[in-house]
């Protein structure tokens, strides 16, 4: 079929054209308020775990116990009560922030960062905005968090809240627990939380996938309609043709000739 073809049978059937364009738009609107959700803003923070006389410094002093301890550290950060310490300095709700952290024992092998593919899958189905991973770093007494949110200012807001967040907590512990000030365990922010956007052009691909998917498939079908009922009518008007020029055929055919007998009669 030519496109000038083409163009004249959509023409011809402009109201099934328009509101297949109509079903088009609808989809693409349905795709990118399902995913009004899905987290666009990332953030990343580096928190350090030292000593009051920072152990790092001294050349004197192992940092294998800080390591363990980060390690340690980087599980509790996970918890429902630091997780919300951390809501409570960012200002936000609780039940938004959830966590997932470091494995122990035969879980370690998953302490791996996911692919953005397979980030995507999970953030979809999940329903909290602000997801917070935790991360210790093996050779180094350093804890990385990353942060996903609907934007890259909320996901740095969140990452910035995480020091002093955690900081509060542990306070509270050591206060209550009168823990020495010289044995306390001391935090600190390695500079200022590294925003960036990530699926920034998933949902506008989606969108156009959509649109274009439905609209195609809608035109492919009034089309492929159309071709059928022009072949059938070409058939009917063939069959028409066909049986008139029988019945002209035996109109003109000539007469049998009468036999003796009926002439003598």
């Amino acid at each position: 079929m030519e496109i000038t073809e083409i163009l004249k049978t959509l023409r011809a059937r402009w109201l099934l054209s328009t509101l297949v364009a109509v079903l088009a738009i609808g989809a693409a609107t349905a795709v990118r308020l399902s995913s009004h959700n899905v987290p666009t803003g990332a953030a990343t923070v580096q928190l350090l775990v030292d000593s009051p006389s920072s152990e790092l410094a001294n050349l004197t002093q192992s940092p294998t116990p800080l390591i363990s301890r980060a390690a340690v550290f980087a599980q509790v950060m996970t918890s429902q009560a630091v997780l919300q310490s951390v809501a409570e300095v960012a200002k936000v709700s609780a039940d938004k922030v959830t966590a997932q952290g470091p494995y122990s024992g035969s879980g370690e092998t998953l302490d791996v960062i996911t692919p953005a593919e397979a980030r995507s899958s999970q953030i979809v189905a999940e329903k909290a905005i602000y997801r917070l991973t935790f991360l210790a770093q093996q050779n180094e007494p350093v804890i990385t968090t990353t942060v996903q949110a609907p934007t890259p200012v909320a996901a740095a807001r969140i990452a910035n809240a995480v020091y002093p967040g955690v900081e509060n907590y542990i306070t509270a512990i050591q206060r209550k627990g009168h823990t020495p000030e010289q044995d306390r365990v001391t935090l600190r922010q390695l500079g200022p939380a590294q925003t960036g956007t990530v699926n920034s052009g998933s949902r506008g691909t989606l969108m156009i996938a959509a649109f274009l998917g439905i609209l195609i498939l809608g035109l492919l079908a009034i089309l492929g309609t159309e071709a059928v009922r022009k072949r059938d009518r070409e058939l009917e008007h063939l069959e028409q043709d066909l049986t008139a020029e029988l019945a002209s055929v035996s109109q003109e055919a000539p007469r049998p000739l009468a036999s003796a007998g009926e002439r003598r009669r």
